[in-house]
Order: structure tokens, then C-alpha cells, then sequence
């Protein structure tokens, strides 16, 4: 099994996966990766959720190369803790010193079951894509609200989850990055929701996969798109004929069927916060 960076340098050299590269936000050039999440429709939906709470002291849980640190320290947060494991040069501390010496970010290693952080300290702990990845969601959720103070919040976005041992095996099957390096993971929807509540946190929104903007990039990047999603996809697979068929109301709720079924690894999003 090769290493994470030894993984994304091939992925980078492979131009089939040039969109999957982009997506992931794995770009050679980490400043121009964390400037594209910065402008994205994903961050915004993020920035709308946790309101007031990006400008006081933010936990960027699971950081990877800092592009969450970056747009959060750029949209006004008064300081943020970057909080990573790894200290790769591509994928982990390295990559977020590179981007960050000029902002209110501090690089930190550490893990989110053990917080490098005091009691009641931030306002916000966001997470992006890691949960799935955790031994012990229980553990890392009462870290979450320990550092917490109290009307903070969490945001964990991005999440996969799956259904059976089947579903789970399907999914790092055919994932790309696990196929390379290994080290995929996902949970039961009810894993992840029994963990928040038992943290005591207390859980005010479960996203679906094509519930928010946050779900279903790089699929769309707009409220708008997503809205309109349904007749985007019709029109792609039918032509003129599906524009038509877009107009029937019957056709969209057949659509978001379809595109809500229950597929090995879909994603959900989770917000909660400290009473």
C-alpha cells in the first residue's frame, strides 16, 4: 500500500482524474486549491449555517492542507485552530503553514480524540470529511463539546454513510483514494446521529445528500442549481425531449427519487450545538 502523498501525486499525473483532483481540491498548487473553496457555493452554505460564529475562534478539525483554515481566517475569524495529524508537505501540516503565515491560523497537531485545546474555548468546531474516518466517534463528539463554549456549534460536513457490511464494502470498492492508500471508513446514519446526542450536543439539522449545496458539490455549486437539478438532469439525458418532460411536475419527483436512493457511501452533513 502506498502513502497518502505518494497516492495524490498519482492521482495528479493521471489526466483522467484531473475533475476527481480538482474536486478533492488536491491541487499541486494548495494556495489555488484553498482560494477555489474560499469562492465556493459550499463555503457559503457554511457560512450561512453557523452565522455569527466565523468571526470569533474556530476548530478546523481534521484540517488536511488548510483549505477550510484559509477561508475561514479570510471570511473574518478572529483566530483558528488547525488541527491535523499529518504533517505532510501535500495533505497535512506542511501544506497549511504554506498558506497560512500571514493569518490569524494556528497549526496544531493533534487528533479529535484528544484536543490540544482548553475547555469552553471556540465558538465553532468544524469538520469536513472525517467522521467516517474515526475509530471512536463517541470519544472525538465529547472532545467536540468539552472545547466548546456554551451556544457553540458543530458542523460536520460530508460525511459517508452506508446501510449494511455489503453497502460498506461496495463503497471502498470503488473508491479511488482508497484503492491507492487504504484507510476509508463510513457508518450507519444512526452511528453517527447516536454519537452527537451522546456527547451532549444537541442536534438541529441532519442533511442529506441532495438536501444542501454541502452534499451535492461538485454535482452543483448554486441553491439555484440544486434546485434545479432535476431538469438539468433530464435535459443532459434526454435532450429536447427531456426539457419537455422537465415541465411535468411528476418528472422532478421521480428525479430526486432516484437521486435519493440509498447508495453505499452517500453523504450527509450534521449541525449541533452546545446548550
Amino acid at each position: 500500500m502506498t502513502s497518502l502523498d505518494d497516492a495524490v501525486r498519482t492521482l495528479r499525473s493521471d489526466p483522467d482524474k484531473s475533475g476527481l483532483v480538482a474536486d478533492t481540491y488536491l491541487d499541486k498548487d494548495v494556495l489555488e486549491a484553498a482560494e477555489r473553496f474560499f469562492r465556493s457555493g459550499e463555503f457559503a452554505e457554511v457560512l450561512r449555517t453557523v452565522g455569527e460564529r466565523a468571526r470569533g475562534d474556530v476548530v478546523d478539525l481534521g484540517a488536511g492542507r488548510g483549505i477550510a483554515s484559509y477561508s475561514f481566517a479570510r471570511a473574518g475569524a478572529r483566530s483558528v485552530y488547525a488541527i491535523e495529524p499529518d504533517p505532510s508537505e501535500e495533505v497535512g501540516r506542511g501544506g497549511i503553514s504554506r498558506i497560512s503565515s500571514n493569518l490569524p491560523v494556528c497549526v496544531m497537531a493533534g487528533t479529535g480524540e484528544a484536543l490540544p485545546l482548553k475547555d469552553s474555548s471556540c465558538d465553532l468546531v468544524y469538520i469536513r470529511q472525517v467522521l467516517h474516518h474515526v475509530p471512536n466517534l463517541h470519544r472525538l463528539l465529547a472532545e467536540c463539546h468539552r472545547v466548546l463554549r456554551q451556544g457553540g456549534m458543530l458542523v460536520a460536513t460530508r460525511e459517508h454513510v452506508v446501510d449494511s457490511q455489503r453497502q460498506l464494502n461496495r463503497f471502498l470498492t470503488n473508491h479511488p483514494i482508497h484503492a491507492l492508500v487504504g484507510g476509508e471508513h463510513a457508518y450507519p446514519l444512526e452511528q453517527y446521529l447516536a454519537a452527537i446526542r451522546s456527547s451532549g450536543l444537541v442536534l438541529h439539522q441532519t442533511w442529506g445528500p441532495w438536501d444542501s449545496v454541502i452534499n451535492a458539490f461538485p454535482a452543483v455549486q448554486t441553491p439555484k442549481e440544486l434546485r434545479e437539478y432535476p431538469a438539468t438532469m433530464l435535459r443532459r439525458r434526454l435532450g429536447r425531449l427531456g426539457g419537455l418532460v422537465a415541465g411535468w411536475g411528476w418528472s422532478k419527483t421521480l428525479v430526486w427519487r432516484y437521486l435519493n436512493r440509498p447508495t453505499p457511501g452517500r453523504l450527509y452533513s450534521f449541525v449541533a450545538t452546545k446548550p
